[in-house]
């Protein structure tokens, strides 16, 4: 994932408000945070023991005064905010249209709910919850799993996104859609990359 990381940070414009749902050990959201302009990234993360390592790792932060904005002003640390919990939770919390930019890993369910299977929603829940949040020209990164006859078009992944889309009234274009990861035999994760277009 690590040329992935390095395409997210240097799509952040200076100023982006950044959302990193299922943020795990925060890899993301450090790259982002230490490599960039950004205003703020939060990171939300529901699991305990990683949520712990990416609190260390914002102390680590605090200690190096080396890892500042790129473009001076802020720490980084200063500009990373940790929300422990269950996303659908706090997602609804947050303000409406006050994000740039969202990243979203979606964690596998072990099959129960991943429609790459042919069960579940797809993420469908998550992607209801956060696509308010995005402002318009906003982007967001949604990371999903496929099967191989899947690729190169992920046409079911652009149809569960046009399908929340259009449930909260919004209008998108996809801009970029890639393999970006494996995850078992013929089976992927990859990347969608859409702007909402109206709101």
């Amino acid at each position: 994932m690590a040329p992935e990381r390095l395409r997210l940070s240097q799509q952040v414009a200076r100023g982006e408000r950044v959302l990193v749902v299922f943020a795990g050990v925060g890899m993301e959201a450090l790259q982002i945070v230490c490599r960039t302009e950004a205003k703020e990234v939060i990171a939300i993360e529901k699991n305990k023991i990683a949520t712990e390592c990416l609190r260390r790792s914002k102390r680590m932060l605090e200690r190096n005064k080396t890892v500042t904005c790129p473009g001076g002003g802020k720490g980084a640390e200063e500009r990373l905010t940790i929300m422990e919990g269950d996303a659908l939770e706090i997602l609804p919390t947050l303000e409406k249209f006050s994000f740039e930019r969202i990243l979203a890993p979606r964690p596998k369910e072990g099959g129960t709910l991943d429609g790459d299977i042919g069960t579940g929603d797809s993420g469908k829940e998550f992607l209801l919850a956060m696509l308010p949040l995005l402002k318009l020209k906003g982007e967001c990164h949604w990371y999903d799993f496929a099967a191989d006859h899947e690729l190169p078009t992920c046409q079911r992944t652009r149809d569960s996104i046009q399908a929340a889309c259009q449930s909260l009234g919004l209008e998108m274009e996809v801009i970029h859609v890639a393999r970006v990861g494996s995850v078992a035999k013929r089976q992927f994760r990859v990347c969608v990359d859409f702007r909402i277009t109206k709101v």
